[in-house]
Order: structure tokens, then sequence, then C-alpha cells
């Protein structure tokens, strides 16, 4: 149903009104603060790190605020998932930790006792689960989705059409439930054929319509994967859209070891 409103009678919420960082000095910079209904899409090609990134925003997020997330695992089991995000928590190589029951139950514990409200689902295959899992848990600020492509649409003809109608979906559910989203997206393999690798947002046309239901675009890129003359291993954390801030790229470290990202 299609409900008018007058502009008087509009008025913003507490919730509307919350706005959060990253906990990224220079991405913060060019991003601004974050608030409710917004969709964050982060971008990379294989081996640049995405998903340790997007788990080391979640442990920003509940470090600094612990406010309820729900995140979407869609990649690994939810204790795998678990045991990464410890792992990151503590600065512990993961691969070190996973085949070891004892370090891995040790460093689960200790993450455990942080009381971070954070709830994690490996099963959530389907667009409506989603939505059923966010009407019965009307707490959750933070909806996390690792990664987008994976997520099913029962009434979707194609991959493109599946992924443009779990996206129009997401962002209905973003505004209903003053959400903010974050998720991965694959991009097209374009990037590899080309002579200038560092993605574009034309990379996203492929995936649906991503680009135009985000309202931040994040790419990652780091030279040193491409070309052994780079004169540093930093990631490029470069905003391509940013419908209320800036564009341009930040820079951040990584651990390969322990897959920390920090300032640089």
């Amino acid at each position: 149903m299609t409900i008018l409103k007058k502009i008087s009678e509009i008025q913003m919420t507490e919730e509307m009104n919350k706005s959060y960082k990253l906990g990224f000095d220079q991405l913060d910079t060019l991003v601004g603060k974050v608030k409710s209904g917004t969709i964050i899409t982060i971008g990379a090609r294989p081996a640049m790190g995405k998903s340790t990134f997007l788990n080391r925003i979640a442990l920003n997020l509940l470090s600094e605020y612990n406010e309820p997330i729900l995140y979407v695992g869609l990649e690994t089991n939810k204790e795998r998932l678990a045991l990464q995000l410890a792992c990151l928590a503590k600065d512990v190589s993961f691969r070190d930790v996973f085949n070891d029951d004892e370090k891995s139950k040790k460093i689960l514990d200790e993450f455990k006792e942080k009381n971070y409200e954070l709830f994690i689902t490996d099963d959530c295959i389907n667009i409506d689960d989603l939505e059923s899992l966010l009407k019965e848990n009307r707490q959750i600020r933070f909806l996390f989705i690792d990664y987008i492509q994976l997520l099913g649409d029962d009434n979707a003809n194609n991959s493109i059409e599946r992924v443009g109608n779990v996206l129009n979906k997401i962002k209905k559910l973003a505004n209903e439930y003053n959400l903010v989203v974050i998720l991965l997206s694959q991009l097209s393999r374009n990037v590899e054929y080309r002579l200038e690798k560092k993605p574009q947002l034309t990379d996203l046309k492929s995936c649906g319509n991503i680009e135009n239901v985000s309202d931040i675009v994040i790419f990652l890129y780091r030279e040193s994967y491409y070309s052994k003359e780079a004169k540093n291993d930093a990631t490029e954390i470069i905003v391509s859209k940013n419908r209320y801030g800036s564009v341009g790229s930040a820079f951040l470290d990584y651990d390969k070891m322990t897959g920390r990202f920090s300032d640089y």
C-alpha cells in the first residue's frame, strides 16, 4: 500500500539520525559518517582481501558501537567465519590456528567474551529467507553479505535479473528497518584483460544493477599483485561512487600473515 504524507508530517527518527564511521581514518575522511538506509558495495578481483576487509569493518563497528550486526556468510560456514573474525581480532594467522583444535577453541572463547552483538547465518540463501530473518530480528542495525551474487531469488529467470531483484529488495529492507548494508560483489573478468587493472564502475555492469542501487561503491586494488616493480604493498581503497561524500582513494597497509588492514 502506498502511503502519502504531507511534508509537515515527516519526522526524522532517532534511528535515522544515527551515523557511523567505518574505522579507517583516510577512508572515513572520504566517505563521511554512514547513516541508516545506506548500501555500500565493496568489489575486488580475487586475492585483494575483500572478505578480510569486510570482516575488519565488522570488527571496527562492533568495537566502536556494538550495535547488532547480521552477517550473511554464503562462502563459508558460520563456525569457520566466527574463527576468522576471532583470529582477525587477535591479529593472528587463521591458517596457523585453523588446524589446531586447542588454539581454535581458545581464540574463539576469548572472542565470545567480548559479548559482541554479532549474529551469523550461513544458510540464508534466498532473499525471502533474509526478509523473514530481519522481520523476526528488528534490532539489527547492520547487514553484511558475503557475497551478493550467492543470494538467491526464486522469481528470477537469469543471474542478472536475480541480482537485480535481490538488490531492489535489499534497498527496500534497508529503508524499512533502518539498516546500514555492506555487501561484497564479484567483478567482471574484463579487469584482467586490459592494461589498467584498477577496477572501474563499468566492471559492475555485468553483475546487474549494483551500481545504481549502491549509495557508495568501494574497490580494492593492490598494484604489487600485478607488478613486481610496485614501490609498496599498500592496498588502495578506491571510492568510485559516493552519494553523500567525496570520491577518491585511501591507502591501507595489509599484513598477509594475519589479514590485518590498518591505516597507511
